[in-house]
């Protein structure tokens, strides 16, 4: 009887560390969950205000929301590393809808004769919007912040979009 009791009093420590183990891991995985749900909601809540300011055509104002969703934050002195963008964390259809209304932005602010251009984002801005577009770094700051860098990984929509832009840009 005593080395049942020593066997069980063994076992039981090992047993609650599985328990505590699977409850930390399970409040791990429901608070990235939690995150992520929140995330996706604060993009889905920029890109309605983004597309409602594309649609009452006030150009700037919705470039300058929608940025904060598609361009990472600049690294600091401590970290030089480049975190993620909050699109690159983003199910497939919040980035096809992330990236088409940025890439119909663009198209936008491209097709500005030069006048409107200027007035509406001043002159050199205007100039580097549209030079980004006709260069073709639209494509490449699309696979870096949207895609991990990785080009195959572009979802078919986003390519047909940018192909648009970039054609008619």
């Amino acid at each position: 009887m005593t080395s049942n009791t020593s066997i069980a009093t063994t076992l039981t420590p090992a047993r609650d560390n599985l328990t505590n183990s699977h409850l930390l891991s399970s409040s791990i995985s429901s608070l990235s969950s939690s995150t992520s749900r929140h995330q996706s909601s604060q993009i889905s809540k920029i890109y309605r205000q983004s597309s409602t300011l594309f649609l009452t055509r006030r150009l700037p104002e919705s470039l300058s929301t929608i940025l904060p969703v598609i361009t990472s934050p600049a690294p600091d002195d401590t970290n030089s590393v480049r975190e993620p963008t909050p699109i690159s964390q983003a199910s497939r259809t919040t980035r096809i809808k992330v990236w088409s209304l940025y890439l119909t932005i663009l198209n936008a602010i491209v097709e500005l004769d030069s006048d409107e251009g200027k007035e509406a984002f001043g002159s050199s801005e205007w100039r580097a919007l549209v030079a980004k577009v006709r260069n073709g770094e639209v494509w490449e700051e699309v696979v870096r912040d949207g895609y991990d860098g990785i080009e195959g990984n572009v979802d078919s929509d986003v390519v047909i979009n940018l192909s648009v832009v970039t054609h008619f840009g």
